[in-house]
């Protein structure tokens, strides 16, 4: 019961947008910031004096009314608004479909031919519970292909910048960052670690009908949870953590989610707080609270290995488009 509760009434938010750091001089990548959480966290990048702000997503009609829309806002709850110059320059659209793993690699050298750093990016875009039989541009199952494959491409190419900047003497130690974007807790995912890894894909008829469907997003995004903290063994130098925001089905959202705004708070907060930078592969809950994951998937990551077993996984399906 507890997992219910601290999922859909967690208190009020203890840091907001005005806790945010003056933002001169760093860069960050938003996906699927043209709306939602998404234009949320951009939106208060803009105002926190974000030098660029990249909006990732596949609709460059939605992008540029994002962009439009964020120049034109006030600044999010209580936080000041923008006062650095160069409005016009400070957000930029890329084209990014993670469903099609051969697109991806052309939008990340498009953003390494325009900067020399990169200061977090905030895995952000993702599909939920797709129709049945729904499949990625190579034929992969969506939720899987989208939420997972494509954001694990993405990052192999902007490790590398990450890296560099966090090796600068301009950045402080922690502020360079992955932030990798979890959703519901329940219902519980497939298979001991969060994963069924004979079937990923959750290819067999008892997952069909809409329960499947919402198992393939769960999945999908404990699978997040476990590249995180994968991530933190591999690079110490980056902070790697996944925030956890309320979402559940279209039919009941209503009633029970809250708006974008608070989603975007927990994802600040793994952006920038300095709690969480001492706690690499972290997990966030609502509003930026330092949380537990499922019991099996933390045993997983913890005793069975499941970081490198799904990193493998992953490298072994994207491989041929590095």
């Amino acid at each position: 019961m507890s997992k219910y509760l601290r999922q859909y009434w967690p208190g009020e938010p203890t840091k907001t947008e005005k806790d945010l750091p003056d933002l001169q001089g760093r860069v960050f990548i938003v996906t699927g910031g043209a709306g939602g959480i998404g234009l949320a966290v951009a939106t208060a990048l803009f105002h926190a004096n974000a030098t660029c702000v990249y909006i990732l997503g596949r609709s460059e009609a939605s992008g540029n009314t994002a962009i439009n829309t964020i120049k034109q806002s006030d600044p999010p709850g209580d936080m000041k608004r923008r006062s650095a110059g160069g409005d016009n320059d400070v957000l930029r659209f890329l084209y990014l479909d993670l469903s099609d793993l051969q697109g991806i690699k052309q939008t990340a050298e498009a953003f390494l031919e325009l900067e020399t750093r990169m200061d977090v990016v905030w895995h952000n875009a993702g599909v939920m519970a797709p129709p049945e039989g729904s499949v990625s541009k190579q034929g992969h199952e969506l939720s899987f292909a989208t939420n997972v494959l494509g954001p694990f491409l993405l990052q192999h190419f902007l490790t590398p910048i990450l890296l560099n900047t966090a090796d600068g003497e301009a950045s402080p130690k922690g502020s360079v960052r992955t932030c990798w974007a979890a959703s519901v807790e329940f219902p519980d995912p497939p298979g001991e670690d969060g994963i069924l890894w004979d079937d990923w894909g959750l290819t067999a008829p008892k997952f069909s009908g809409l329960g499947g469907r919402t198992l393939r997003y769960v999945q999908s995004k404990w699978a997040n949870t476990i590249l995180a903290a994968e991530m933190a063994k591999r690079y110490p130098s980056l902070t790697d953590l996944t925030r956890h925001a309320p979402s559940i089905l279209k039919s009941i959202q209503g009633m029970l989610s809250y708006p974008a705004r608070f989603g975007a708070l927990t994802e600040l907060q793994a952006g920038f707080d300095a709690e969480v930078a001492e706690h690499n592969g972290c997990y966030l809950i609502p509003w930026g609270k330092i949380g537990t994951p499922l019991p099996k998937v933390a045993e997983g990551i913890e005793t069975r290995g499941s970081g490198e077993r799904l990193w493998n996984l992953c490298d072994g399906l994207v491989k041929d488009f590095y």
